[in-house]
């Protein structure tokens, strides 16, 4: 029997779908994924999280499921013992699955409860913990108003500041050294999700200088007075004080931010490299993708929020390699495609029944080059019950002033139903968002407003765009209200 092919997740958070070199952006410096894309991958660009925060993201690509289905909705609620995953499907499979990097997903108490998902969850100690080449900058006053952008700066050699632990490095090291003495007698799964380029905004000098300012694209302007978007976008703002930072430091932002982004790529290039080295490359699937991505300065905000669903938050890379034996025709695809369909993918081209029904769609066929639509429609949810807070920072009396959540958890309390129960339908064309508590629905046009700063909900003008998007929602909701298993009970005693 033929060994199944090995499989890397490389997922990065908060990870833009915009900051890639090989589509067309002149100030991403992303070489690796540019050479894997040119010549063995096919990267989605216009690929969509199904959630704008880590938890309830992660949750649902790695089910198949939207997060209304289980009710992973928030950053409270994360996979049970008795939920379904693609960790412990390939588990069950015969996978070595090896788990580096950051939770977000599976409920735990200790160490040992990840056992129950993966064969081995590495820590980074010992030799991994050494690398602390780099000092921080001295840390911002509390009323420096970069603190309100998540700034940190500019890590150097020299200077007073702490040593930088650079935990994204051990975590990457550590998948090096597991593909290099893996098993030999079963495939292994190497689910690697890193924090960078989460803010706070900051990276090495090197990277920092070989990010050209001028090749940036323009951020997103803050929304004019009477643009009807969600309430919580101004309290943020004011929280932020965003009105106190300069046009200059929100520049200076962003070439952090894609600086961050340069410092992922030079990492995945390391795990490419390392399977290459270990004649592994051919037969292995590489999926590159983030959770959800940032603001980096659009709408004068820096981070994200966990109830509004712009493209800056929602659209996020998706770069797969296929094994060499599947048909694949490389280069850039305009699809719609949704993050569950990674795990449709792996289950059809792995020839894997997980036992239950799933809501992705394979690429299989896209993969080999066909130009047929996937989806006529993307979709993502925010928010909890009405009783919930709008984000996960509710502590507040126990945060220090400087603390960058402290801010945003002072602007979230009073206006948490701002951020509750909401979902998206986005077309090619427009984005409908369909507010629950509120009523206070938003509707865009992405061709005459691609920025998203016109809200034309309840304009006669688009009243059967509006109409239309209603309906589809209603047959998503009905399509996708719950999951079977493929094994029916009996009725017999």
């Amino acid at each position: 029997m033929k060994k199944k092919p090995n499989i890397v997740l490389f997922v990065p958070d908060s990870y833009r779908g915009d900051v890639l070199g090989h589509q067309g952006n002149p100030g991403a410096l992303t070489p690796h994924l540019d050479s894997l894309v040119a010549r063995d991958a096919v990267s989605y660009s216009n690929a969509f999280a199904q959630n704008p925060v880590c938890t309830p993201s992660r949750c649902s690509f790695m089910t198949g499921w939207y997060p209304h289905v289980h009710g992973h909705r928030s950053m409270r609620n994360m996979l049970k013992e008795h939920e379904t995953s693609l960790l412990t499907v390939l588990r069950q499979e015969g996978y070595y699955v090896w788990w580096g990097g950051k939770n977000d997903l599976v409920r735990v108490r200790r160490r040992e409860d990840y056992l129950r998902y993966c064969d081995e969850k590495f820590w980074p100690e010992g030799k991994y913990s050494e690398h602390m080449e780099y000092k921080q900058p001295p840390p911002l006053a509390a009323d420096d108003p970069r603190c309100g952008a998540f700034y940190r700066g500019i890590l150097t050699h020299d200077g007073e500041g702490a040593r930088h632990y650079d935990q994204d490095t051990a975590w990457v090291l550590g998948a090096v050294d597991m593909i290099r003495n893996r098993p030999d007698d079963r495939p292994f799964f190497c689910y690697l999700p890193l924090g960078k380029p989460h803010p706070a905004y900051y990276a090495e000098k090197d990277l920092y200088d070989a990010i050209n300012p001028d090749n940036l694209p323009p951020r997103i302007p803050k929304p004019d007075v009477g643009a009807h978007l969600p309430e919580v976008l101004n309290a943020l703002r004011a929280a932020y004080r965003s009105d106190d930072i300069s046009e200059e430091m929100w520049r200076d932002v962003k070439r952090i931010y894609y600086a961050m982004c340069t410092k992922v790529d030079a990492l995945f290039g390391k795990v490419v490299e390392a399977l290459v080295e270990q004649e592994l490359y051919d037969d292995t699937w590489i999926l590159f993708f983030s959770d959800h991505g940032d603001f980096a300065g659009d709408y004068s905000l820096p981070e994200k929020t966990h109830s509004t669903m712009q493209d800056s938050l929602v659209r996020v890379p998706l770069v797969i390699k296929p094994p060499a034996a599947v048909p694949t025709q490389r280069g850039n695809r305009q699809h719609l495609t949704e993050l569950l369909d990674i795990t449709a993918t792996l289950y059809d081209l792995l020839d894997i029944d997980p036992g239950y029904a799933h809501q992705g769609t394979s690429l299989r066929a896209s993969l080999a080059g066909d130009e047929t639509a996937i989806h006529d429609a993307v979709f993502a949810e925010v928010g909890g019950r009405k009783d919930e807070e709008g984000f996960v920072n509710t502590d507040v009396d126990k945060m220090p002033p400087d603390s960058f959540y402290f801010r945003q958890s002072r602007a979230a309390i009073p206006h948490h139903q701002a951020g509750s129960h909401a979902v998206m339908c986005r077309t090619t064309q427009h984005k409908y968002v369909r507010r629950y508590y509120t009523g206070h629905h938003e509707l865009f046009d992405l061709e005459a407003d691609p920025g998203e700063t016109r809200n034309v909900s309840g304009q006669p003008d688009y009243a059967d765009v509006e109409r239309r998007l209603e309906t589809r929602l209603l047959d998503f909701f009905m399509h996708t209200s719950d999951v079977l298993p493929h094994e029916p009970d009996s009725r017999q005693i």
